[in-house]
């Protein structure tokens, strides 16, 4: 039974173009909101190139040790190469003017101090760079807030770039100074290899010193053994000359006991006759007693005469063991002599023998004594060139300390924060909002308000008539009857309006211009009602409704309530300037959010014109309605 009556059911969508197309509908309609929706938001941030932004470059550029630098012109050309957005460079009156009017949804400005304060950080006043950025959610809430993450990204871009930068305009005066404690370096190892040579030298000069110290003791020794030995040869000569004088005496003496001999010689000689006489007296005598025959007498005559041939007589023999006692005595004195002269001259030859080895010792000393002088002669000059390059080592190192020195920033405590905050943070963000949103409620009610009104039409026309038929009976001509049926849904649009807005406000949604905004959606409501009445006016109920959530679909999709449309496909861009939705958004940023503009009166004239050809359309068709066909008796597919 059941599955009788469903065959039934759907059998009568089987008679007629309308019933067909009732079915296609059904089909196509969820796949429409679905397919669309999806389509419209496939990936709407991968767009965002679409989305024009103003760009003003006001730098004047700025010097960096002798080097131009223009931040600004690096900056803009890094923004419109990267083609993240569809960045317009222009000037600032037209920036201005164009968030204002909603041709750019927010303008970017490199101030004419950009440059400057980049480099400032190396000099005495560090300041951070600035971008301005100025906003206007009334363009965009969506936008803005994409905007503000952008920016926030390409200040942290810029900021690595300029933060190089800053960081290198601080760390070339460090570079500077890092040269100038290079050269230090230098001068430092200037300065030890001059101390080693100084330390050579010194050496040097102490093993000389060392050297002559000891070849002048051995001098000194050899020198004192010398003159020692001199002493001793001048004490031993002096001898040999005392013994030499007493040789002279001695000598002298026996030559006068020879000389007296000689005399006592002469007077023995005279004196000798007589002696002679007596012995031969005595010999006669012993002569005549041998001849006696007396044997002693004879022997006595024999030594008699022995003695009478050899000696002379008794008194010159007297006067010479006296000549020869004083000969006795110089020789005595002569060998005195003698022995004391062998005495001096083994002293001499001892004292020349120390004399000797004393002078070898001062040769050798003396040899010591000249390498020592020349040791010390080279090591004087390792030390004057060591100190030449000390000196020069100590000049380069105090020039290169001091060009360091100044280098090296002497920052006050309130420059040395200024410096660390502009290293920190090398470039800020500075925004200006023409028109804040409170909140992301306040953001996209100017989407969700008259969207919600045109669900709020929805519903009414399923529960009213579009054209009254108890109207459609009279003889009233067809605007009344459109009035008829189109006043009662105006009525409850205005009280879905009040309600709507009172439910907002307690929600927190506090509109820049309340009455404008409650105005404009009383126009929206009614303009909605007015398209929705036509439409069923001319396709009937099931149609009608059927064909109005379609449209509602294609709003939703293209309204760029949520998204911005220029990020939705050629298809959406399209039909966004053909569709009420798209114009209530516009209108109601601009009375919530932001400030009465053109697109404000550009969307009530839409409205207007919307709701006037609306409501003349509709009275067209009530009044070809008033005659019946069988159709209309007998419509193909009712609700």
């Amino acid at each position: 039974m059941l599955s009788l009556t469903s065959g039934n059911e759907l059998r009568r969508f089987g008679r007629g173009t309308m019933p067909r197309l009732a079915v296609v509908a059904m089909i196509v309609v969820p796949l429409l909101y679905g397919v669309l929706y999806l389509w419209a938001f496939w990936n709407p941030t991968g767009h965002l190139d679409r989305l024009p932004v103003a760009l003003v470059n006001s730098d004047t550029g700025a010097q960096r040790d002798g080097t131009a630098v223009h931040a600004g012109d690096d900056l803009v050309d890094s923004l419109t190469s990267s083609n993240d957005l569809d960045w317009v460079v222009t000037d600032a009156a037209d920036a201005t003017d164009g968030v204002h009017d909603g041709r750019y949804y927010f303008a970017v400005t490199v101030p004419a101090d950009f440059s400057t304060d980049l480099v400032s950080a190396g000099g005495d006043a560090p300041t951070s760079a600035q971008i301005d950025v100025t906003y206007d959610d009334a363009n965009s809430f969506l936008v803005s807030s994409l905007g503000r993450s952008a920016m926030e990204r390409i200040r942290a871009a810029v900021s690595a770039t300029a933060g190089e930068q800053a960081v290198d305009a601080v760390l070339i005066g460090l570079g500077q100074a890092h040269d100038g404690l290079a050269d230090a370096s230098d001068g430092a190892l200037q300065l030890r290899d001059a101390a080693e040579q100084v330390g050579g030298g010194a050496q040097s000069v102490a093993d000389g010193a060392g050297t002559l110290a000891s070849g002048a003791h051995d001098a000194a020794d050899g020198a004192a053994r010398l003159t020692s030995g001199a002493g001793t040869l001048a004490t031993g000569a002096d001898r040999t000359a005392d013994g030499a004088a007493q040789v002279a005496d001695g000598t002298a003496q026996v030559a006068d006991g020879v000389h007296t001999a000689v005399g006592q010689v002469d007077a023995l000689a005279a004196a000798l006759p007589a002696t002679t006489g007596t012995l031969a007296d005595v010999g006669a005598y012993l002569g005549a007693q041998a001849q006696a025959g007396d044997p002693a007498a004879a022997a006595l005559l024999g030594r008699l005469q022995q003695a009478s041939s050899a000696l002379p007589d008794a008194a010159t023999l007297s006067a010479a063991r006296s000549s020869l006692g004083a000969l006795d005595d110089g020789a005595r004195a002569a060998a005195d002599g003698a022995a004391q002269v062998a005495d001096g001259t083994a002293q001499v030859a001892a004292g020349s023998t120390t004399l000797a080895s004393g002078a070898s010792s001062l040769a050798d000393g003396t040899a010591k004594v000249a390498d020592g002088a020349s040791a010390l002669a080279d090591g004087a000059t390792t030390l004057a060139d060591g100190t030449d390059q000390l000196s020069s080592g100590t000049g380069t190192l105090a020039d290169s300390l001091a060009q360091g020195a100044a280098q090296v920033p002497d920052d006050t405590d309130a420059q040395r924060a200024a410096r660390a905050s502009t290293l920190a943070t090398p470039v800020t963000l500075s925004t200006d909002d023409v028109a804040r949103a409170e909140g992301f409620g306040e953001g996209i009610a100017p989407f969700f308000l008259p969207l919600a009104l045109f669900l709020g039409g929805v519903v009414t026309w399923m529960i009213l008539r579009p054209v009254p038929p108890r109207a459609l009976a009279t003889p009233l001509p067809g605007w009344r009857t459109a009035l008829a049926g189109y006043l009662p849904a105006a009525l409850v649009g205005v009280v879905q309006v009040a309600a709507l807005l009172g439910v907002m406000r307690l929600v927190g949604l506090d509109p820049t211009h309340p009455v404008g905004a409650l105005a404009f959606l009383l126009l929206v409501v009614a303009a909605f009602l007015a398209l929705q009445q036509t439409i069923l006016s001319l396709l009937g109920t099931a149609a009608g409704r059927v064909a109005t959530l379609a449209l509602l679909v294609l709003q939703l999709a293209s309204a760029g309530g949520t998204y911005p449309v220029e990020t939705s496909p050629a298809f959406f861009r399209a039909i966004h300037p053909l569709l009420p939705l798209s114009y209530g958004v516009d209108g109601l940023r601009s009375l919530i959010t932001g400030t009465p503009d053109a697109r404000l009166w550009t969307a009530v004239a839409y409205l207007v014109t919307l709701l006037v050809g609306s409501l003349a359309v509709t009275s067209w068709r009530a009044g070809r309605m008033r005659t019946w066909t069988l159709s209309r008796l007998h419509p193909a597919l009712s609700i």
